[in-house]
């Protein structure tokens, strides 16, 4: 039988094949709606969309996290530039070596000095003023002090050793207002500073006094510093030397402007106190300036005085500028050979200048007073600190001796002596029995824990 047979044979009712014929149930088809509500119905579908809002919680939760963290967390600090890292040496006129025999100091003789510097591990060279001081002239070097390819031979050879030049500004003629449109002054100093600026020069020095000279060179360098954008050289800086106990700047400065302190040459001002605000003053300036420190150079001091005004020069927060020639404690020159030269501070210098060259602890404007319980105006204690380590600055200013306990939470509870200005013959010192005898210095490492 064939197929088509056999089906039809089925659906006729039989009685001999009653269990193998049975008549094929009809299909029934679900409309749509039928389909959507059981779909709906199914509990799968509320695990869904529970899952769904959990996950959406939890990514919105990771979001607010992350921005909260973002904005409570502390921001790095930006890295130091090299003016804000170097050790500055001012050396005058009056004390450059004279090359050619005819007496008089040139700068051919100042570049005869350049491996001297690298020895000391000073990072930048400020000329005194070898400028013509006239208004119209500063881009002139005067006769007296040597020429132009002097210096361009100086800045080069300076530059390969690491050692940046600068140029102390002279005091010129005061034809006019400064801040009148007609002056000339001001066309004058920007073309000077844009000229030495090509020649390599890495920066300049001006005394703050007199105020209309100083105007006149801020508002020139804040142009200058505007222009910077198209500028694609070395990063240049502009010192501010202040002579007076106030030290500071009434109105805003541009950037790269260095407003170098000079510390009080009487014992009556070296109190912990006074110190202390003569140190945040400068870190607080309102005209935005970075600190810096200087000695009176040719000061007739005590040993006592010149060895803390030393220290505090190569401790203190910001950049120190250290006077050369007569009566300096480092001069430049044959005098620098060991065993010729007798001043009493050069032992001192020697030690704190390659320690602040490797330190980055005490470079920066980081600052932190540690308070006393006990002789508060005898001890000057501060902490520059790093990154791992910082560097605890312990400074008896009196001529009496003190046990001091300088233990804190934070410190360990002994502490690696970086340097003395005494014969320390420990390595270490207990942080709750430190001795400082008569204006003893010490710089001690101390580990974050």
């Amino acid at each position: 039988m064939g197929t088509a047979e056999a089906t039809v044979a089925c659906q006729e009712p039989s009685e001999r094949l009653p269990l193998l014929c049975q008549p094929s149930p009809s299909t029934t088809y679900l409309s749509q709606e039928e389909v959507v509500k059981q779909a709906r119905a199914a509990p799968w579908q509320g695990l869904r969309m529970a899952l769904l809002g959990l996950v959406g919680a939890l990514v919105a939760c990771m979001l607010a996290t992350a921005l909260v963290l973002l904005l409570t967390m502390p921001r790095p600090a930006p890295p130091l530039t090299w003016w804000q890292k170097a050790s500055f040496y001012h050396l005058p006129p009056t004390s450059f070596p004279d090359s050619d025999g005819d007496r008089h100091g040139d700068l051919e003789g100042v570049r005869h000095l350049l491996d001297q510097l690298v020895e000391l591990r000073i990072q930048a060279l400020v000329l005194g003023p070898v400028l013509e001081g006239d208004g119209a002239n500063l881009s002139r070097i005067c006769s007296a002090h040597g020429y132009l390819e002097q210096l361009r031979a100086l800045v080069t050879d300076g530059h390969k050793q690491g050692i940046r030049i600068l140029l102390e500004l002279p005091t010129w003629a005061e034809e006019l207002d400064p801040v009148a449109e007609d002056n000339g002054t001001g066309v004058y100093l920007k073309e000077a500073l844009q000229f030495w600026q090509a020649q390599g020069v890495n920066g300049f020095l001006v005394a703050k006094d007199p105020p209309w000279r100083l105007d006149a060179v801020l508002n020139v360098w804040s142009e200058l510093g505007r222009q910077r954008g198209t500028d694609q050289g070395e990063e240049r800086v502009l010192m501010v030397w202040d002579q007076s106990e106030t030290c500071n700047i009434s109105h805003r400065v541009p950037s790269r402007v260095i407003l170098t302190c000079t510390l009080p040459g009487s014992e009556r001002n070296l109190t912990a106190g006074a110190l202390t605000q003569r140190v945040e003053a400068a870190l607080q300036n309102p005209g935005g300036s970075w600190p810096g420190w200087t000695v009176a150079g040719g000061l007739p001091l005590a040993a006592d005085l010149g060895e803390t005004l030393g220290v505090l020069l190569l401790s203190l927060p910001g950049t120190p500028l250290l006077q050369g020639g007569a009566g300096s404690p480092i001069p430049l020159g044959n005098t620098m050979k060991p065993g010729t030269n007798g001043h009493p501070l050069t032992t001192l210098y020697r030690s704190l200048l390659p320690l602040h060259a490797n330190s980055f602890a005490l470079q920066g404007a980081s600052f932190t007073p540690l308070p006393l319980t006990g002789p508060s105006e005898d001890v000057f204690v501060f902490l520059r600190p790093g990154t791992c380590s910082g560097i605890l600055v312990v400074l008896n200013l009196g001529s009496q001796t003190h046990q001091l306990n300088l233990s804190q939470p934070s410190f360990p509870n002994h502490a690696r002596v970086l340097f003395s200005s005494r014969p320390e013959r420990q390595s270490e010192v207990n942080m709750e029995e430190v001795r400082l005898v008569s204006h003893q210095a010490l710089f001690l490492k101390v580990h974050s824990r």
